[in-house]
């Protein structure tokens, strides 16, 4: 089952801050946990594809994971509230 998108959106600032994601890396990181390619992300933030595979790389880095699929089972571990 899908997470709500507030739950998407709850468990991807979770990860920002633990991980020390940058503000654009965050954006990133929702717009692929939405299941956005790195094409749309770029056309969606009016940012070039290069730089969105470098805020992709950065974000894997941080989150010390090696692929999508690894980033999106890491996030199902987070908390939907940052109160959790």
């Amino acid at each position: 089952m899908t997470p709500a998108p507030d739950a998407v959106d709850a468990r991807c600032c979770a990860l920002a801050e633990t991980c020390g994601l940058t503000p654009r890396e965050c954006d990133v990181l929702r717009l692929l946990a939405r299941g956005r390619s790195r094409l749309r992300i770029g056309i969606e933030l009016g940012i070039a594809d290069d730089t969105v595979k470098t805020h992709v790389k950065h974000l894997y880095r941080k989150a010390g994971v090696a692929s999508k699929q690894h980033l999106l089972d890491r996030l199902e571990t987070m908390p939907d509230s940052l109160s959790a």
